[in-house]
């Protein structure tokens, strides 16, 4: 194969349904230069390995399978598959997404090319809803986000003050910076002790290099029941988030940001941790939480202690769900 300019990293498992319309949104893709996709599979146990073989049998020279004879978990699957990409960019797209616009790699490779200064490029995206088989196209302009064209770290951690993430399926980084960056610092991008595998990479290139935000949704982001990100469970959704406030309160010390925007992050660690706690019972939690948090609100005097006795943990419930009954719960868990 001549050496790609992109490499693709797919990262699947158990993802039979889904497969086939990820690859396929590759293969689609219109270039004028050539591009590698390197799928990560872990073993899958519902076909998807199968699918995933004949795939690069059918097409040798774009299609590399990285795998092994057991599972090895979605963090070490990633480490492994990383290691192996030749493209002097690269794109993301996991197994349960796929790419729409087959105009997607063309669009953001010649922007990176002519802009040196920029290191990510990114896109509105759609969303594919598994629960009600619905999509949401547009979803940036759905949503009425005004998502700064070029984003700095602020924009980033703070999710632009609107609650946008990048989608990891919509981005593009230089291979040099991301090698660099993830083998600098293990525990923040190897170790798997923060839940969100990305927003630490865009945040740390844009101290560097530009974050480019393009319009065109080139992307879907397949929103399926349970996930690390996406969850009906009150317990799962706090544990996450109060491990992306505690990622970004780490990035806020590690690159000394201003000490009012940490400030800013660490109200935020300190709502999702006493939610948390609450949601648990927790009470060494809530304690630590007690110790370090100057100013407790109503909202926090109620979460502490239900989260520190039982029957007021379950009266404050009873009340919130009184309450949201005429629409003015006070999301206390």
């Amino acid at each position: 194969m001549t050496d790609p300019l992109i490499s693709i990293i797919m990262i699947t498992y158990n993802h039979a349904p889904y497969i086939s319309e990820a690859i396929e949104g590759v293969l689609q893709q219109k270039t004028d230069f050539p591009f590698e996709l390197v799928i990560g599979e872990d073993c899958s146990t519902d076909g998807t390995r199968e699918i995933v073989f004949e795939y690069q049998k059918k097409y040798p020279e774009i299609i590399r399978v990285i795998t092994s004879d057991k599972n090895v978990g979605m963090k070490a699957n990633s480490v492994r598959t990383k290691k192996v990409l030749r493209g002097k960019y690269v794109a993301f797209c996991e197994g349960d997404d796929y790419w729409h616009n087959p105009g997607k790699l063309q669009l953001q490779t010649e922007y990176m090319e002519n802009h040196p200064e920029c290191g990510v490029t990114h896109s509105n995206f759609d969303i594919f809803i598994g629960e009600s088989n619905k999509i949401v196209k547009d979803y940036i302009g759905f949503r009425k986000f005004e998502v700064p064209r070029k984003m700095n770290i602020y924009d980033i951690l703070d999710d632009c003050g609107i609650g946008f993430w990048i989608r990891t399926c919509t981005a593009m980084v230089r291979r040099d910076q991301y090698e660099r960056l993830t083998y600098a610092d293990p525990y923040l991008y190897q170790s798997g002790h923060f839940l969100m595998g990305d927003e630490q990479l865009w945040a740390e290139i844009s101290l560097t290099s530009e974050v480019i935000f393009f319009p065109e949704a080139m992307a879907t982001y397949r929103i399926l029941g349970e996930s690390a990100s996406h969850s009906n469970n009150p317990i799962k959704k706090a544990v996450f988030n109060r491990s992306a406030s505690e990622l970004k309160l780490y990035l806020c010390d590690k690159h000394k940001l201003p000490a009012e925007f940490r400030r800013k992050m660490e109200h935020v660690w300190f709502e999702h941790s006493l939610r948390l706690a609450f949601l648990q019972k927790n009470k060494d939690l809530a304690l630590e939480i007690k110790k370090k948090k100057q100013n407790f609100t109503y909202k926090d005097w109620l979460r502490y202690y239900g989260a520190r006795n039982s029957m007021c943990h379950y009266l404050f419930r009873l009340i919130d769900y009184i309450r949201s009954l005429f629409g003015n719960e006070l999301h206390i868990g």
